[in-house]
């Protein structure tokens, strides 16, 4: 939808106590993963305070007045808590550019309080009935963001702890 125009959210809850709703109320969410910069700003009504804003770099510009690259990028930075990873061209260096979800997945990873061993087994699960390449790829690009993701001093700061 969203390359025809639309929006695509989804709002994802973790934790070890009830939830209650699957929505999340505004000022609440700790993390915006975006796989569009523009689509991040869409959102910020949702982030707290202290919360983060992981968006991939490459922008896919389907309207006529679509932000600049540096101003948009200018309003992203402007949050203390954000990281602005090329997830895209990272992913065709791995070998497919439909990974580039998990190139942003594994940066963030870094902030959510789940072992990595969790993430690779439910990669490995849901990626076995395609094939071991299939898997291979999206371990790699989990494993790529998330060492793209230590380079950002904060980032690396909350990985210590």
């Amino acid at each position: 939808m969203s390359q025809r125009g639309g929006a695509v959210q989804s709002h994802v809850r973790i934790s070890d106590k009830k939830i209650y709703s699957d929505l999340i109320p505004q000022g609440e969410a700790d993390i915006i993963l975006s796989v569009e910069p523009m689509e991040s700003l869409r959102y910020l009504p949702y982030l707290k305070t202290d919360g983060w804003i992981i968006t991939d770099s490459s922008r896919f510009i389907n309207i006529e007045n679509y932000p600049d690259r540096e101003e948009l990028f200018k309003q992203i930075k402007a949050y203390p808590n954000h990281m602005i990873i090329d997830a895209t061209e990272v992913a065709k260096n791995i070998g497919n550019s439909k990974v580039a979800n998990m190139v942003l997945l594994g940066a963030a990873s870094l902030l959510i309080d789940i072992p990595e061993e969790h993430f690779l087994r439910a990669i490995k699960e849901l990626f076995k009935s395609k094939s071991e390449k299939i898997v291979s790829l999206n371990i790699e690009a989990f494993t790529t963001g998330k060492q793209l993701a230590q380079a950002y001093e904060s980032v690396a700061n909350i990985a210590k702890n």
